[in-house]
């Protein structure tokens, strides 16, 4: 039976069939990547505060993705040939709200996988997780978790390039508070969590990022100061200032990567990161900072920010901080979040740039002209709270787009047009066919399963 067929077939029992004999499924959506979507999740157990790309975990060539929430972790294949998106490992229980995630870089068991370093909010614990199955690598039992500290808001540590303590496993840096209560970054070792070195902060830490210097990893640490360590937790120098929050890019802006672009509360300032020396600075009303590659192709990394008014963004030269356009809201009693990096979409050689907020569609501006490049809408997704250039996820060489806003959604990377998002509260969306995907035990369930009618239902 073609798949039209098997679609009138269910359709056509859905209209004589009473509504209190249906059972509806989780919201989850697929959509062909012809279509520029890769996939679109919505977690129904809880919520997810954060999503990020893993290692391809069934080697499949399609790399999975981690989510993150409500005292769980997930490992998601979302691979359509697999009837994806479903679960390839669930650490669910754990003690308290996963406040943040992400992989680490690191294969401490040199299994090929590199693991997940998932943070715990209020019980003050980390767990680096076996990438490839979830479990805690200090112990099956999800209680051998790791020490940690009451944790910044996000930015709670990552994977270092380095094996600091030459053991030959790269390790991670972590910061917080302790019960001290002490501020306070340390490396840990991967292994078996011993503390390799510890650094104490002057002031709390709104979080840690890795950022390259000469060609080398380095860990700044954003507070009231902006300090640079290197690896080895020697401080190469500090800088005070008003007002650096989270509008710090590292790797952002300036010949090179070594420079950071940051707001100090009275415009913008490029840092050079190898001296500390300031490069410029320029009074700009912009705050939410973020890096959106070199879009008019002069050498120098750019940005974007948010106007405080909200409802416009602009983007800006890295070379000296001046203005090169800005995009306003098309709806101004919607809030934009952000522009953001999404990589060379049409191939031109110049980077391209998105714009998200509390709207759709969101919209993908060529860097060359600022002409739209990809709209991304969806009668269910209204709104994105992050959006963000990641990993290439179906291994087609480019790489891809994902937001996030509770639900998360990727497009294609290299797709030019429309994407259309539809997270349904019932059934999924298949090639503009709303269907709702029903089991009737005593009627149809032999049609069902005889046939192999859907193949497209969730898998638990």
């Amino acid at each position: 039976m073609n798949l039209k067929a098997k679609l009138s077939l269910i359709i056509l029992l859905s209209l004589f069939i009473p509504n209190s004999l249906l059972l509806s499924y989780t919201p989850i959506c697929i959509a062909a990547t012809s279509t520029g979507v890769l996939f679109a999740y919505k977690e129904t157990e809880g919520r997810t505060w954060g999503a990020w790309v893993m290692d391809d975990i069934n080697g499949d060539g399609w790399r999975e993705i981690g989510i993150c929430g409500a005292i769980y972790t997930k490992a998601l294949d979302v691979n359509p040939a697999h009837g994806g998106p479903k679960e390839i490992w669930n650490q669910w229980g754990l003690h308290h709200e996963v406040l943040w995630g992400c992989d680490s870089g690191i294969d401490a068991n040199g299994d090929g996988i590199t693991e997940q370093l998932i943070f715990e909010a209020v019980w003050n614990n980390h767990y680096l997780l076996n990438g490839e199955n979830g479990v805690a690598l200090d112990s099956p039992d999800e209680e051998n978790r790791r020490y940690g500290f009451y944790w910044p808001i996000i930015d709670c540590g990552f994977g270092l390039d380095h094996d600091v303590n030459s053991n030959g496993v790269n390790d991670y840096v972590i910061t917080g508070i302790d019960y001290t209560p002490r501020a306070i970054v340390q490396c840990i070792e991967s292994i078996n969590a011993s503390v390799i070195w510890e650094y104490e902060l002057l002031q709390v830490s709104n979080g840690i990022r890795s950022i390259n210097i000469n060609s080398t990893q380095h860990i700044l640490i954003i507070s009231g100061f902006l300090q640079v360590l290197t690896h080895n937790g020697i401080e190469i120098w500090n800088r005070s200032g008003v007002g650096w929050g989270l509008d710090v890019i590292p790797d952002g802006a300036g010949f090179g990567s070594d420079a950071i672009i940051t707001n100090t509360g009275a415009g913008v300032t490029l840092i050079n990161a190898s001296d500390n020396t300031i490069i410029w600075s320029n009074i700009l009303d912009m705050h939410s900072l973020h890096y959106v590659g070199d879009i008019n192709n002069d050498g120098f990394g750019d940005f974007g920010g948010l106007y405080t008014t909200g409802d416009k963004v602009g983007v800006c030269s890295g070379m000296d901080g001046t203005l090169i356009r800005n995009h306003t809201a098309q709806n101004l009693l919607n809030y934009m979040h952000g522009v953001i990096y999404c990589g060379d979409v049409n191939a031109d050689g110049y980077d391209d740039y998105g714009i998200f907020g509390d709207f759709y569609p969101h919209e993908v501006f060529s860097g060359n002209n600022g002409s739209q490049l990809i709209s991304i809408s969806g009668t269910h997704f209204h709104g994105a709270e992050e959006m963000y250039i990641v990993p290439d996820i179906n291994g087609n060489g480019t790489p891809d787009i994902m937001l996030f806003d509770g639900g998360i959604a990727a497009v294609e990377g290299s797709f030019q047009g429309n994407a259309n998002l539809n997270f349904e509260e019932e059934g999924f969306k298949i090639d503009g066919f709303s269907v709702t995907i029903i089991t009737l035990v005593a009627v149809v369930s032999t049609i069902i399963i005889s046939n192999k009618i859907v193949k497209t239902k969730k898998k638990d």
